[in-house]
């Protein structure tokens, strides 16, 4: 796919299991508030976090495909369980279109709150659905950056898969959360980490129940804010900005559950979404094939 002149009136792609992704979509607007943006949530197969790699590759084809169609200038993966699956797929299949993904961003907040810690050795933790924690991604990463940057860590990773679903049903606070929050981070407490990674884009709605489950000196940090700081670098330094005062348009599609979508993505955006539009992906048969 080529980028023809006058790219930069093309909107910003960006794509995610369900709902989660609303997060980072909110903090690209926030920071990119003349620029238009396209989300697809593919609730018809979420949660992804308990799909086989093999799967979560194919629902991310058919979506990166989907967003090439509609001619995006920029594809954001706003899903961890994507970046660790298929995040150099997208790439391939985007090309030239500039990919920006969250596993990346969460690993450069971590160890940008570790840099201004005075200790030697330092204690990361990571959440994250399954199939993130079970590629080692963020593991792998943080590794690399840390010898990078002469940084001695120890990492802990923890699988909470219902976190999505609770994310996803609007269960963000009260007993039900907090006792499956427990129940996932009670070794994640005794290890006492420095910073946690929440390594999925739904986990940030329940950063205040993560947060009663760990010492009070653990902060936590996800990708939202600094993938919106490098998408504007990045847009500035290809002249990809919009040229205009004016607002940017937002269209929410989704694969199922157009209503839930809207009163969640209204929630999240601090505007009204009235409509969400459907779209059906047939990721399965591409899967097969």
């Amino acid at each position: 796919m080529e980028i023809h002149a006058e790219a930069y009136n093309r909107p910003i792609g960006i794509f995610d299991s369900g709902i989660g992704g609303l997060t980072v979509l909110k903090a690209l607007k926030d920071k990119l508030p003349h620029e238009s943006f396209i989300y697809f949530g593919d609730l018809a197969h979420s949660p992804y976090g308990t799909k086989s790699k093999k799967m979560v590759r194919a629902y991310t084809r058919t979506i990166t495909r989907f967003l090439l169609a509609q001619e995006v200038k920029l594809i954001v993966i706003a899903c961890n369980t994507a970046s660790a699956s298929a995040a150099q797929e997208v790439r391939r299949m985007a090309y030239p279109v500039p990919v920006l993904e969250v596993v990346e961003y969460g690993v450069e907040a971590a160890l940008q709150i570790i840099g201004q810690a005075d200790q030697i050795n330092h204690r990361v933790g990571v959440l994250g659905t399954p199939t993130t924690v079970s590629s080692e991604v963020y593991v792998e990463q943080l590794r690399i950056k840390a010898k990078e940057r002469d940084i001695a860590l120890e990492i802990q990773q923890a699988a909470c898969p219902l976190f999505v679903p609770l994310a996803e049903e609007g269960l963000w606070q009260g007993e039900i959360p907090k006792l499956i929050a427990a129940m996932y981070l009670h070794d994640m407490h005794a290890f006492a980490p420095d910073v946690v990674i929440l390594g999925c884009t739904h986990y940030p709605l329940l950063r205040e129940v993560i947060a009663e489950q760990l010492p009070e000196s653990t902060k936590l940090v996800d990708s939202a804010s600094l993938i919106a700081e490098r998408a504007k670098q990045l847009l500035e330094d290809k002249q990809l900005l919009r040229m205009t005062a004016e607002p940017g348009s937002i269209d929410i599609y989704s694969s199922d559950s157009e209503d839930t979508f809207c009163r969640m993505a209204t929630r999240f955006l601090d505007m009204a979404v009235d409509i969400v539009h459907y779209v059906e992906l047939d990721a399965c048969e591409e899967s097969e094939e």
